[in-house]
């Protein structure tokens, strides 16, 4: 697979400023103001856009919901694969059991796989079969499929994906709405059973469920995901197709939906099934390919940022996503040091307390529970209470014995994530290059 290019030198000089001048003001600022400053800074972020989806939630509930079509045009499916033995079998044969009234034409491209997929793919009857010439990339073999495409819609879905057989009966309808450019589902883990495959389980269930539903009901959706999204087949000639060489082009692809007003909607009724990372060595792979290209991408469409065509995304949403990125790394960091200090202060008062021969009194002021905690109690609610939302909205439910799960979730992956969004900040602006690399089985 061919090196992604990284930004060039503005962009990344662009991104040096703005991540170093936040991190500067929001250091400096903690130490020169009380503990409970800061943390009125992080969790009045974290309420508000708790409050957001709540609102949304409230206010669009119905949102995301199955859509079926009045009319059944016509539709075809593309699939690129490499090296995908595990899984190109399964996948094809859950494409096949899609429901639709009309015949579903499936294009398969076979993008110089290594590792026996060619001739599995040479046996599976009911297919058409593209061969590309070289190893060039997803979305290379995806805009070779597309020229033979002459269905008034498309569907893309990754060689490792399994959709349910109602996606297009339940999805189609949301393009009556003409301005409607691509419509996604909800994106699941295939497998639940080890903790790793549990803890991506519950985190795909909040971002491709409530999160996307919530975006796209106030046009703020900007991802097209890989696993499973449907195009109107028409918007490739206006926008163009797939970039070749990016990192995340379904973010790319997504935004620049965005900077021609278009729509992408998601219905959580429902879902296409991914394999997903089985080691936390190929999550971290998988995460900071998608950091870093978003970083990428939301620095190369900067111009959407406080656009008047599209104010929710342009005015919120886009703000809002990449500076709590960067706040969050910058506050957490200072409340680390700030926890640590209390901590020590508050094992000197007891610890003197005792030697000096008194007795604890749990009836202790209240001036001496530590700001930090206050602060660490706060935010783990309130993000406990985004998940209970995201559950009830996809309406899948954790069972008893997956809640130990759900609370490492809650309380240890948050910082993996803000690792993995750190690193990958400080690797586009240092220029370092990048390969596409697959992390699933």
């Amino acid at each position: 697979m061919s090196e992604i290019k990284p930004l060039g030198l503005f962009d990344r000089t662009l991104l040096l400023i703005l991540v170093s001048f936040f991190l500067c003001v929001v250091l400096v600022i903690s130490f020169f103001f009380p503990a409970i400053f800061v943390w009125v800074i992080f969790n009045s972020l974290v309420l508000f856009g708790i409050l957001f989806y709540i609102i949304l939630f409230l206010a669009h509930h119905t949102n995301g919901r199955a859509f079926p079509p009045k009319s059944f045009p016509s539709v075809s499916i593309i699939v690129p694969t490499f090296n995908s033995k595990n899984t190109i079998v399964a996948c094809i044969a859950s494409i096949k059991k899609v429901e639709y009234p009309k015949k579903v034409k499936i294009i398969v491209v076979d993008d110089c796989c290594t590792d026996g997929t060619s001739e599995i793919l040479k046996s599976i009857k009911g297919i058409t079969l593209i061969k590309m010439k070289k190893n060039s990339g997803y979305s290379a073999a995806f805009n070779t499929a597309l020229l033979r495409v002459k269905s008034e819609f498309v569907i893309g879905i990754d060689s490792d994906s399994y959709p349910e057989t109602d996606l297009l009966m339940k999805s189609l309808g949301y393009f009556e709405d003409e301005s409607v450019a691509a419509v996604t589902c909800l994106v699941l883990p295939d497998k639940k059973k080890t903790i790793l495959q549990k803890i991506q389980f519950f985190e795909y269930i909040s971002s491709f469920g409530l999160n996307n539903a919530m975006l796209s009901s106030i046009n703020s959706s900007h991802v097209t995901p890989g696993p499973m999204t449907i195009f109107r087949k028409k918007v490739f000639d206006k926008v163009g197709s797939f970039e070749e060489g990016n990192l995340t082009q379904d973010t790319e692809f997504g935004l620049r939906l965005k900077k021609h007003g278009l729509k992408i909607m998601t219905c959580v009724d429902t879902c296409v099934f991914t394999d997903i990372p089985n080691s936390w060595q190929n999550l971290f792979k998988q995460r900071d390919r998608w950091s870093r290209g978003g970083v990428f991408n939301f620095i190369r469409y900067r111009s959407l940022m406080f656009n008047k065509k599209n104010p929710d995304f342009g005015f919120f949403v886009m703000p809002f996503l990449f500076f709590t990125q960067v706040l969050t790394v910058a506050i957490l960091i200072r409340m680390v040091i700030f926890f640590l200090a209390d901590f020590y202060n508050l094992v000197l008062v007891v610890f003197g307390f005792l030697i000096l021969g008194g007795r604890i009194n749990f009836a202790l002021p209240i001036g001496i529970i530590p700001p930090s905690l206050i602060f660490f109690v706060m935010t783990y609610v309130l993000i406990a209470v985004y998940f209970g939302i995201s559950f009830v909205f996809v309406k899948r439910f954790p069972s008893i014995r997956d809640l130990p799960i759900l609370v490492m979730l809650i309380f240890i992956y948050p910082y993996f994530t803000i690792f993995i969004y750190s690193q990958g900040y400080f690797k586009e602006m240092l220029g370092v290059r990048a390969k596409w690399v697959r992390v699933s089985t």
